[in-house]
């Protein structure tokens, strides 16, 4: 917190803001006086000023952060717009010191979860399913079934072509959600809006690409980050990601990443990107201001970056529901695989309570595409032999006799 100024958290007026070329020093039209004195609490509002624009714009690397946020439905987040919670009420702050982080940084300040204020154990009732989802807990995260797509409220970026950027003369095009799909500044864009998660283990490190660290250029795509995980791993959990994919610039040489200048430092500067359009002349400054070497030569590759999903929580209701995970759940056997019968316990109503997209889409959402879906983690990609009600999950095996069944 020591490169932070008070007022960036702290201003209620909604009029505090920067000079982007003044090296961080506020805007000259800012009544600083009257700013100082209206300081308070925090608020969605002063968290997102930064942390919904990560990326250089709203809901470009993070799905699942955009001003949408401010004053979001309740199915878009339930506990921002089912309880109005501020960001501080989940991220707890001692001393200035916040807990949390994104999964493309490492933990500084406090990691947290959602366990933090739920419980390892956070489906209270005495029934037959939340015994099983308790149990499902010491598996699977949170918002695995409580978050079953990104980018609700506000479409995200999904891929960003750097090596298309600079064409002026391009025409513009806007997708079906409206969103451009090109910047000259910054090349070629594809949204995606209420999309399906990528599943992955995640025990709560992540790999990350440094700068610096030399790269496998015969790969067709590097991880930039990736979760480390895997299903033998009991402190390791299925966790839902958005995959950012990208084509980025790296020294045909050093094998490593490039940082290419881009905003001009003023009126004089010779080499930005964003005034001349010469890639070459933006990697010389950005790695001589990098203090790296630069060989002069480079060449674009494709590059992915996992971004977990940790906002945009729907309410409970609307969680995925046993049949959209379990296959072996959607035909005449449910429970009753397993579980004596019982006339007073109607199992195919208690299987298919969830998230119901014929409901979302009817709303607008474009997920006409996962209605009906099942097997929605997909299980094998995660390394279970298929359905565990039917193959036994990873640490347990199934009763001695139980065959497997189609």
């Amino acid at each position: 917190m020591t490169k932070i100024d008070c007022l960036v958290c702290h201003d209620t007026t909604g009029t505090y803001k920067k000079t982007p070329t003044a090296a961080g020093m506020p805007d000259s039209s800012v009544d600083l006086v009257a700013v100082a004195k209206s300081v308070g609490l925090t608020s969605r509002k002063t968290c997102g000023d930064c942390h919904f624009n990560g990326g250089g714009g709203e809901a470009v690397k993070h799905a699942d952060l955009s001003r949408q946020l401010l004053k979001p439905p309740r199915n878009c987040d339930i506990h921002m717009g089912g309880y109005d919670f501020q960001c501080s009420e989940c991220h707890r702050t001692r001393n200035h010191k916040i807990a949390g982080r994104s999964s493309s940084v490492p933990v500084v300040e406090g990691s947290m979860s959602c366990t933090g204020c739920h419980s390892n154990t956070p489906h209270y009732g005495d029934d037959l399913l939340d015994h099983h989802l308790n149990k499902h807990c010491n598996n699977i995260s949170c918002n695995t079934c409580h978050a079953p797509l990104y980018a609700k409220c506000k479409p995200t970026k999904v891929f960003w072509d750097w090596s298309k950027a600079g064409d002026k003369a391009r025409e513009v095009i806007k997708d079906k959600y409206g969103m451009d799909d090109y910047l000259w500044k910054k090349g070629e864009f594809i949204w995606k809006e209420s999309a399906k998660p990528v599943y992955a283990w995640y025990g709560g490190f992540m790999k990350r690409v440094l700068l610096g660290d030399p790269l496998d250029r015969s790969l067709p795509e590097i991880n930039i980050t990736e979760p480390v995980g895997s299903i033998n791993d009991p402190n390791s959990k299925i966790s839902p990601f958005k995959i950012m994919k990208g084509t980025q610039a790296v020294d045909a040489e050093y094998d490593y990443l490039l940082v290419p200048h881009l905003y001009p430092r003023d009126k004089n500067d010779t080499t930005a990107y964003w005034k001349h359009r010469d890639w070459q002349k933006a990697f010389a400054d950005g790695m001589k201001a990098a203090d790296m070497k630069y060989s002069g030569k480079y060449e674009w590759i494709r590059t992915n970056m996992y971004w977990g999903v940790e906002h945009e929580v729907m309410p409970a209701d609307m969680a995925l529901s046993c049949v959209q995970c379990h296959a072996s759940l959607k035909g005449e056997r449910t429970c009753d695989r397993c579980h004596q019968d019982n006339r007073d316990v109607d199992f195919k109503s208690i299987a298919h309570k969830g998230t119901d997209f014929s409901y979302m889409a009817s709303m607008g959402r474009d997920v006409s595409h996962l209605v009906g879906s099942t097997d929605y983690i997909d299980f094998k990609s995660l390394g279970y032999k298929g359905d565990p009600i039917i193959y036994g999950g990873r640490f347990k095996k199934l009763p001695m006799g139980y065959k497997a069944q189609e």
